[in-house]
């Protein structure tokens, strides 16, 4: 066993992101909406990425090979995930147009990310400093941050729109702890696609950045993703801005 921050990090992040799925689990299993299940998927396939990547960043960190397998299945994992986002953003304010062809658009650039992750050479290796340094790859890493970026903008938006407009607590409380989420994992996406080689801040900084998004992500899941009332009962309301959670 090889340790590193890396992994470290990663086994917080999965935590952090294992008790929101739990949370949307338990949303999901309480109110059978559309919107509470596209949460649980895709917050549940970041959690299984994390998971492979953190047990990858704790035993394997010395090994190349493995360590470019994690990279290659990491971009198409996160690709599949923002693309069921593709797919709620299309679903939530776009009723007319089939919510698969945002899925489809998001899931193709997940895949032409992949695909170029595989053919672009990279070395992974783990720096003096206990942190594992991925490989620079310009554009692969692009397409990567693309990906999150039409994603979660979009959907922090339409959140903030919910916490604006909605007069429940519950849902105000909840968007907005969705919608900081979303901006905190863009900026910690930024860190390691492109700050930690622009800015030769070393492999180091990406985990630190990946540290406090998970303890703050701990925090709002807290404070803002609270287990369903049981006396609230929730339906599917016909398309509008508000979201059917």
């Amino acid at each position: 066993m090889t340790f590193s921050f890396t992994g470290l990090a990663y086994l917080l992040g999965f935590f952090a992101v294992g008790l929101l799925t739990y949370r949307f689990f338990q949303y999901w299993r309480r109110e059978k909406t559309t919107v509470s299940k596209l949460f649980l998927y895709s917050v549940g396939i970041f959690c299984f990425f994390m998971f492979i990547t953190a047990v990858i960043g704790l035993f394997f960190a010395k090994n190349t090979q493995i360590l470019k397998g994690s990279v290659i299945s990491a971009a198409f994992l996160q690709g599949l995930a923002c693309a069921v986002f593709g797919y709620l953003i299309i679903y939530l304010k776009f009723p007319r147009i089939s919510p698969w062809f945002g899925f489809s658009v998001v899931f193709l650039l997940g895949l032409t990310a992949t695909a170029l992750t595989i053919v672009i050479p990279f070395h992974p290796f783990l720096e003096e400093t206990g942190a594992i340094n991925w490989g620079f790859q310009p554009l692969a890493d692009l397409f990567r941050f693309l990906v999150f970026f039409i994603t979660f903008v979009p959907l922090a938006f339409i959140l903030t729109q919910q916490f604006r407009i909605s007069e429940d607590f519950y849902i105000k409380a909840r968007s907005l702890g969705m919608g900081l989420l979303l901006l905190f994992g863009l900026i910690t996406g930024l860190f390691d696609f492109f700050l930690e080689n622009v800015l030769k801040l070393g492999a180091i900084s990406s985990d630190i950045a990946l540290g406090l998004f998970s303890l703050s992500l701990f925090i709002l899941v807290f404070l803002t993703q609270k287990p369903p009332p049981t006396e609230e009962k929730y339906v599917s309301p016909p398309p509008s801005p508000k979201i059917p959670w």
